[in-house]
């Protein structure tokens, strides 16, 4: 065998590489799952339940956004797993507010 034919023996693993290859894809995979469904939790928050989809959506987001960080993977979706925390925090205000408004028109 010719020394340049050879195939490269050590490989880039994406995301922390003390982790198999096969569960750094199966938590990305669920970091983007994660984050996706947050955002639409936090989204339909604004227009119903905002409190309940609210906590949903910030803990569902926070989950996405640990999972980025230890295992260091699907960092493209950090930024929508942000947005989805923001709108999880914005549910819970305006839901906060309603109610001390209804108390106060009494």
């Amino acid at each position: 065998m010719c020394p340049g034919n050879n195939p490269p023996t050590t490989t880039l693993l994406a995301g922390n590489s003390i982790y198999s290859q096969e569960v750094l894809a199966a938590k990305a995979a669920s970091a983007a799952s994660d984050a996706r469904n947050a955002l639409i939790l936090g989204i339909v928050g604004l227009f119903c339940f905002g409190f309940i989809f609210g906590i949903l959506a910030y803990r569902k987001a926070n989950e996405a956004l640990e999972t980025i960080s230890i295992y260091e993977v699907a960092q493209e979706k950090r930024g929508l797993a942000t947005a989805a925390k923001i709108l999880g925090v914005i549910d819970i205000i305006f839901w906060t507010l309603g109610l001390v408004a209804r108390i106060a028109m009494r």
